[in-house]
């Protein structure tokens, strides 16, 4: 049960930060909190996978990995192109921002057994 109870915190935090992250004015600021979001999402999936934690943190390749085999296809495609625009050189704050929203409501759909 204890992985539930990771899984379950990692999404509130991932929640918690998307809702002050408008606060991030500086560009670079609002990117890095963005992947902290995106990494906190991947990692609430990763988190039931689990049953006791590792002793070293995942790696974001091994997050991912874990999200692709998870995901449904179509989220899938949705997630790929979120990751995309979170990792690339120019970003739009509000569609990010509405495009997060959408990534966390698919990490929703994927823990809602047991949220």
């Amino acid at each position: 049960m204890t992985y539930y109870i990771r899984a379950k915190s990692y999404y509130r935090y991932a929640w918690d930060l998307f809702k002050n992250l408008v606060q991030f004015k500086k560009t670079e600021e609002f990117q890095k909190k963005a992947k902290e979001v995106f990494n906190l999402g991947l990692k609430a999936i990763w988190a039931i996978s689990y049953v006791n934690p590792p002793e070293k943190p995942p790696e974001f390749k091994e997050l991912w990995e874990k999200a692709i085999e998870t995901l449904e296809p179509e989220d899938l495609s949705e997630v790929e192109k979120i990751k995309n625009m979170i990792f690339s050189e120019k970003i739009v704050k509000e569609e990010l921002i509405e495009n997060l929203r959408k990534f966390l409501e698919i990490i929703k759909k994927v823990l809602k057994p047991i949220l």
